[in-house]
């Protein structure tokens, strides 16, 4: 290069050299040696069937994993909880990796019977991950939902009642919703057929009983008259059956049903304990017996 005396350029180029090499070279980004952990569900959401006196049980099944491994091993602690005090247990509680390949696990919760099918559990699986002191955390989160089942049940007070001929029996009756759902029920007689050929009428005051939440009760009244014709036999009992049906039930492809027997005893009018043929017996007996005295008399 032949630059002239008084020139900037050689100048310029020395100032370029010279700050070239005072410079360090860029710093290197500096690698995290912490094994970061991460927990996954195979599926995050499960379903309990539970029944009135049988808890529900589910399983998870997930995996643990870590994305490197900094020294010879690394120790993984898991444990496990719920929202709503279920039990929950999860297995191995401990696991050593000695790879970054994931390790699985299971993770079981006890839903006790009865539990409402409103109520909802989230399940809670937390890792610690351990290397010489170096260590990491994860979480991951599941949610159990309650299958519905459906029961009731039908009662009263008065299962048995005596009337008159052509009298109004009036009994009330209480039906319980003992499933874990809202749910309506149909009533009605089983045997109204065969009470409609002997005569008799029963009325309920209502057809259907709507939205019954679980453990609720509600009382319905049945009006029962009975045939009007004067009995001079004895006493006679009449079976009345009320079936109750779930209406919810049927969305599930199922049948539910209770039923409940009511005895009304229709009281004779007269000469109790006599059949009618030992009254007409006692009745022609009586004739010629008067008819015989009768005639002795005229002669």
């Amino acid at each position: 290069m032949n630059w002239a005396c008084g020139s900037e350029k050689p100048l310029a180029f020395l100032a370029m050299i010279l700050l070239s090499t005072c410079l360090p070279a860029p710093a290197q980004a500096a690698v995290n040696p912490v094994p970061v952990l991460a927990i996954r569900l195979d599926a995050a959401d499960q379903c309990a069937r539970v029944t009135e006196s049988a808890p529900g049980i589910v399983t998870f099944t997930g995996q643990a994993s870590i994305d490197k491994l900094p020294v010879e091993s690394c120790t993984v602690y898991l444990n496990s909880s719920t929202d709503t005090g279920w039990a929950a247990l999860v297995s191995p509680t401990m696991t050593t990796f000695t790879s970054t390949s994931p390790q699985s696990f299971t993770c079981t919760v006890i839903v006790p019977p009865g539990t409402a099918n409103s109520e909802y559990g989230n399940l809670f699986i937390r890792g610690r991950a351990v290397a010489e002191g170096l260590q990491s955390t994860a979480e991951a989160r599941g949610m159990i939902a309650v299958d519905p089942y459906f029961r009731c049940n039908l009662s009263t007070a008065t299962p048995y009642i005596e009337i008159a001929p052509g009298e109004q029996a009036f009994i009330t009756i209480r039906l319980t919703n003992t499933g874990n759902a809202i749910d309506s029920f149909e009533l009605e007689i089983s045997n109204l057929r065969d009470l409609a050929k002997k005569r008799w009428m029963i009325v309920f005051s209502a057809g259907t009983l709507p939205k019954v939440a679980p453990a609720e009760y509600k009382p319905f009244r049945m009006t029962a008259q009975s045939p009007r014709d004067k009995t001079l036999w004895t006493s006679e009992p009449t079976v009345i059956v009320i079936k109750t049906t779930s209406q919810n039930a049927k969305d599930y492809q199922q049948l539910v049903t209770a039923t409940l027997q009511l005895t009304v005893m229709v009281r004779g009018t007269y000469l109790p304990n006599l059949d009618c043929g030992i009254l007409a017996l006692v009745l022609a007996v009586g004739v010629v017996y008067w008819t015989v005295r009768l005639a002795r008399r005229r002669r």
